[in-house]
């Protein structure tokens, strides 16, 4: 897969994964912050997250070239409903959800080795 591709799909396939997130009820306004956890991520968990981030960029890939055809806001609604869907059940797929899917990530993102061994994993697929 190509590097410069990579980056752009990255963008849409997280924020179609984490899209499900967005539609939960908001917080009541004295509920405490989610703690900070350090999220270890072993090579299994690496794999499997380079193998859902390959699958999420193939989703973002093909509606993509679906989204752009769209002539209505409804229609592109309704083409952005089907993708979070097949991209919430590529998650699934591998057992995992999509909170675990964004702890993952973000603990990739916030370390540079990972974030290597994560992108060469994702170039394999």
């Amino acid at each position: 897969m190509r590097t410069s591709g990579l980056a752009i799909s990255a963008t849409f396939a997280l924020a179609v994964a984490q899209m499900s997130f967005a539609q939960r009820a908001p917080e009541p306004p004295n509920a405490r912050p989610p703690s900070v956890e350090t999220v270890t991520v072993s090579d299994a968990e690496l794999e499997t997250f380079a193998t859902i981030y390959a699958d999420l960029l193939d989703t973002a890939d093909k509606f993509e070239a679906e989204l752009n055809l769209a002539q209505t806001e409804e229609q592109a609604r309704e083409i952005q409903g089907r993708a979070q869907t097949e991209s919430l059940a590529k998650i699934a797929e591998r057992g995992w959800t999509p909170e675990r899917f964004n702890n993952v990530s973000n603990a990739i993102q916030g370390n540079p080795e990972l974030t290597d061994r994560a992108l060469k994993l994702i170039e394999k697929k």
